[in-house]
Parts: C-alpha cells; structure tokens; sequence
C-alpha cells in the first residue's frame, strides 16, 4: 500500500501538472476498477493466490499515486479561494466516512458474498466514481511544459523549498508524522488488546470514535479557518494531534480511551483540511500536483517508518509509555513551529 505511493508519487504529481485533471482521474479510477473487477474472475478460474492479490493492491494504489495528487490539484478549479476550506473539509469528510461504514459494511457482505466478489463490487464502486467524473467541469492545464520529466520534477521539489512557509509545512508533516502515525496504527491495537485486554469489537468502536471526532473537527477547522490565519489553525492542530494522545499514558478503562481517541480525531481535520488548503492558496497553480504528491510521499514514507519503529520499540516498552512519550514530542513541535513568522502569519 506504502510503496507504490513513495515510487510514483511524485511521478503521479507531474502527470496532474501536464494533463488534464479531471481526465487523469477518471484514467485512475478506471483503472482500478479493472483492477478490482478482475479479481472474482481470476478467482473463478482458480487463479488467486497471496501474489496476485498482493499485485492487485499494488496496482490499486499506483493508480492512486495519480488520482489523490489530480484531485487536490483540481480542486481550486472548481471553487473560490474563500471556499477552499470548505470544499476541502467537505472532500476529507470521505475519510471517517470510509473508517466508519467500510468494515461494518464489509462485515454484513461478507455474510453472502464471497471475498473476490465483494472485491468485484469495489470495482463497480469505482465504475460510479467515473460517471460522477464525467459530470464535472473539464479543464486544460495552465501551462504545457516541455522539460524532461526528472528536471520538471526537481523544479517541483525546488519550488518547494525555496518558499520558507511550505518548507516549514514539509518539515512539520515529516517529524509530526514521525511521531504519530506508527502508535495511531501499530500502537492502538496493541493498546486495545494489552493493558485493556479488548478485542476485535473493541478495537473497531475506538476507530469508530476517531471517525466520530474526525467529523466533530470537520465543522471546527472551517470555523477556525475564518477567524484565524491558517499558519497558527495548522500549529494548533499539530500541538492537539500530539497532547490529546497523553491520557493513554494512565488511562486504565476502554470507555475513556474511546473519548480521549474521539478528542485525537478532532485535532486531525485541523492539519489535513487546513493542510491542503493553505498549499493550493500559496503554491504556484501549475506546480500543484507535484507539491501535493510531495506532501503525499511525506506522509506515506513517515508512516511506513514510524509503524516499524513502533512495532520494535513496543518489544521492550509498555505501549502506554510510547502515547505518553510521542504526545509530548509531537506536540513540542507546535512551539517550534510558532517561531517562524512566516509559517505562522501564513
């Protein structure tokens, strides 16, 4: 899953730069439904096995390499810049949409349908994404660039750097992912199933009260959006993201672990929402995707990198300890954050 958007990341963030938007992501999202819809058919010939799904997986999220970078690209195409927020906390709310409804749909399906089959139906699912492609507005790209594509993606990553309030937001993306992600998803299962002895149950109405609090923050982040500048929103929601975790460290009870997860998940529209909005209001237009797949790729490698480090760190230190200890450290990168001026006023 990792992988293909750490390899064509930045490759999928010049396609969205030199094609049309709207056309790379129907490309994308047809892709993988022939992707999914072949999977019941490979496995009516008795031809699946952990390889060729793994394969499926792996070409599902190469298309989508292509398809998240043309989106986020796309969308100030369609609305205003004083509705950027709006529109992007409107696209994020897809997100605790999937955690919440996803597996407990997936749980009743699987009562009746096979496994490849539901797969099948995923790639229908995405056959109705396409039509809804189809309805919006087509647009040309801004400008057509002629440079080889690794000089045109080295322009992307200069372009970067050499704005001080994307490259503190690159900054921050990497260390405060560095610090969260890998107890958000190695860290919270073992937490469940270790000091509070929970199950399979448990563990899925804890990430049903991390989509809860996704869509409490959702509201909250275009609130803050319009009183305060997006530079001290986005600080706000790193030193949140870091401090709501601390509890854990001497919480003994599953029911407040479910209020101090619900609590983490309103800090996380406040950095993704505010995130993507503040880079498609600053970053030079024609440049979008690839900024946006850098951003991609930060957070995808750190994860990746972060989940292994917890994983062997939870080996020899009480997986409460690893909340309490990355609350601290992520949340200290908000006052350091505050310094910049320029991020900060952004």
């Amino acid at each position: 899953n990792y992988l293909p958007i750490i390899l064509f990341g930045m490759i999928g963030g010049l396609a969205a730069d030199r094609f049309p938007r709207r056309g790379l992501m129907v490309a994308s999202d047809g892709a993988r439904a022939l992707v999914a819809l072949s999977v019941p058919v490979l496995g009516h010939f008795g031809l699946l096995n952990p390889w060729v799904l793994a394969a499926a997986g792996f070409s599902l999220f190469t298309a989508s390499a292509f398809f998240n970078q043309a989106r986020d690209a796309y969308i100030p195409s369609l609305v205003d810049k004083s509705d950027l927020v709006r529109a992007n906390a409107l696209i994020q709310v897809s997100v605790p949409m999937g955690w919440l409804f996803g597996p407990a749909l997936c749980s009743v399906f699987l009562a009746w349908v096979s496994p490849e089959n539901l797969m099948g139906g995923v790639g229908l699912l995405f056959l109705v994404s396409v039509a809804f492609l189809l309805a919006l507005p087509g647009f040309q790209t801004l400008q057509r660039e002629s440079a080889p594509a690794v000089k045109a993606i080295l322009e992307g990553l200069s372009a970067a750097w050499r704005d001080v309030r994307l490259r503190w937001l690159l900054v921050l993306t990497a260390v405060d992912n560095l610090f969260i992600m890998g107890p958000a998803v190695v860290g919270t299962p073992l937490l469940v199933k270790g000091p509070y002895g929970g199950t399979g149950t448990d563990y899925a109405l804890l990430e049903a009260a991390l989509a809860a609090g996704v869509f409490l923050g959702l509201p909250l982040t275009a609130w803050l959006n319009r009183r305060m500048g997006q530079g001290k929103v986005l600080i706000a929601g790193i030193f949140l993201d870091g401090i709501t975790y601390l509890p854990l460290l001497w919480i003994d009870h599953l029911w407040a672990a479910g209020l101090v997860i619900g609590l983490h998940g309103i800090s996380i529209p406040l950095i993704t929402v505010t995130r993507s909005s503040l880079i498609q209001r600053i970053a030079p237009p024609e440049q979008l995707g690839r900024i946006f797949a850098l951003i991609g790729i930060t957070v995808l490698g750190l994860t990746a990198a972060s989940s292994g480090l917890t994983g062997l760190v939870a080996t020899v230190v009480p997986v409460k300890v690893i909340f309490g200890a990355i609350a601290v450290g992520a949340a200290l990168c908000a006052p350091v954050a505050w310094m910049s001026k320029a991020f900060r006023e952004s």
